[in-house]
């Protein structure tokens, strides 16, 4: 199985961050950027690529082994440091307006998930 080219996944995460900064939501493109890769490993490892429960779940599970969490905005950081009592796990909403907005990208360019699974 091919994943979409690296291209392709560049203009997608950076479409993608600039959608979710419109809706009010902070993230950067190496967000966007690591969940995508977590989505297409989980597919490789055999997630079903048009069930995006089964998808969502799977990438939530990786982001718990890879021990990824989001944290307040940089400039709330106290010169003191981070409070690490705002440091929390990635909220399933935020991983799931990542995969919806993939969804789009991918209808825009005429391709779909399942396009890449052999």
């Amino acid at each position: 199985m091919a994943r979409p080219s690296e291209a392709l996944m560049n203009e997608a995460g950076e479409w993608i961050a600039e959608q979710l900064s419109e809706e009010g939501l902070m993230v950067t493109s190496g967000f966007v950027d690591l969940v995508l890769d977590m989505e297409w490993t989980a597919i490789e490892e055999g997630a079903p690529p048009e069930d995006r429960a089964a998808v969502l779940e799977a990438v939530m599970q990786k982001m718990i082994e890879e021990n990824v969490h989001v944290g307040p905005p940089p400039d709330t950081i106290s010169t003191d440091g981070i409070d690490t009592s705002q440091i929390r796990p990635v909220p399933k909403q935020f991983v799931e307006q990542v995969l919806s907005w993939e969804d789009d990208f991918l209808g825009f360019a005429g391709k779909r998930r399942s396009e890449y699974v052999s």
